[in-house]
């Protein structure tokens, strides 16, 4: 019986709640408190009556208390979740949180103040583990950016520095070239000049590579051109090198394109290229390039295995590519800084693939 009357009597929720109180006169002066407040500070209740709140507070806190939040609970006539340190008697110190709040009488004026206190204990772990958190992951983020720029610093040095020797190189190829008797001499001038112009494409992506990495975007020049007889010669060229493949074009763009043609022919050199290399040696390749509805579309497809769903996916990321052999490996950046160059066109490239072709489509407004 007695413990059902209890379950709705105030002063024992009070006197056994897990939460420090404290009630004070109009003075501010304490004139009643929980044991779970006397519990905190330590001391009885003769101890704390008629004293004032701010005496149970670390100095810093009685400052804040004085200054900061007497006024605040005039003014407004409340406040709530205050953290403030609680000074037991034997100079422990407890994070709390504070609420409180005033009554007043029908004139008006304060007939006391009841104030409640909470443990911060675990808000003030969580706190300082979200601030070590934030801390660790900023540092960590400057770390990455810091690494990453000196990265592609480097990588663009190097880049820029590789010209030098392989003009030397070349040079070198040309007065080969002249003096060559032999088919063997012919032979190894052939290899060396492949080389070298296969030199002179990666240093070209890691350049272009490091540009869109540093924020510079890849670099245009446009003009007015007719983009097919330098398409032909792309075409041309790779043929030359490849002359058991066949290429079949069917060209219909007989206006200038605004454009950077320089550009455009390496994203045509790039997946022709890749058509050659990648594709069935018995099928055509089918070069397409026209212009429709104010755009030009790009066309180049092969036949061949398909290639898988999942590395479609991260086809025109950097540094992955599909090889079938270890002779076809390589930085991994040529169809990266195609899809870079269709987007600095304000374009987009995309492929698709299934067991009958591969096909790789190349799209930019005309205007």
């Amino acid at each position: 019986m007695d413990l059902i009357s209890n379950e709705h009597d105030y002063q024992d929720f009070l006197e056994n709640s897990l939460s420090g109180y404290l009630s004070t006169d109009q003075n501010g002066r304490i004139r009643s408190a929980n044991s779970k407040m006397l519990e905190w500070l330590g001391c009885g209740m003769e101890e704390v009556l008629g004293k004032r709140v701010s005496s149970f507070l670390t100095i810093g806190s009685r400052m804040f208390y004085e200054t900061h939040l007497l006024p605040l609970l005039k003014l407004k006539g409340s406040f709530e979740e205050i953290s403030v340190e609680l000074l037991a008697l034997d100079s422990n110190k407890l994070k709390v949180l504070m609420n409180a709040y005033e009554r007043k009488s029908v004139d008006g004026k304060i007939s006391f103040m009841r104030m409640n206190f909470y443990r911060a204990t675990e808000r003030n772990l969580y706190e300082e583990n979200l601030r070590h958190s934030i801390y660790s992951g900023e540092n960590t983020l400057k770390e990455e950016r810091e690494f990453a720029t000196l990265r592609e610093q480097f990588i663009a040095v190097l880049g820029h520095d590789l010209r030098n020797p392989l003009g030397a190189i070349k040079s070198g190829t040309s007065l080969l070239k002249r003096s060559a008797q032999s088919d063997r001499e012919k032979s190894i001038w052939a290899t060396i000049d492949r080389s070298t112009s296969r030199m002179e494409e990666l240093i070209a992506n890691v350049m272009d590579f490091a540009r869109v990495r540093m924020g510079a975007g890849i670099s245009l020049e446009r003009k007015e051109v007719l983009l097919e007889p330098i398409l032909r010669h792309i075409i041309e060229e790779l043929t030359i090198k490849f002359p058991t493949r066949n290429v079949i074009t069917d060209f219909q763009i007989e206006d200038t394109i605004l454009c950077d043609a320089n550009r455009i022919s390496q994203i045509l050199s790039n997946l022709l290229a890749n058509a050659i290399t990648h594709g069935a040696v018995s099928d055509p390749i089918n070069v397409i390039a026209k212009l429709e509805n104010g755009k030009f579309i790009l066309k180049i497809s092969n036949g061949g295995s398909p290639i898988p769903k999942n590395t479609l996916k991260t086809l025109f990321e950097p540094f992955t590519r599909e090889a079938t052999s270890p002779s076809q490996q390589g930085l991994g950046l040529g169809l990266y800084i195609a899809s870079q160059i269709a987007i600095a066109h304000s374009g987009t490239l995309t492929a698709s693939s299934d067991p009958h072709e591969t096909c790789f489509t190349f799209i930019m407004p005309c205007a």
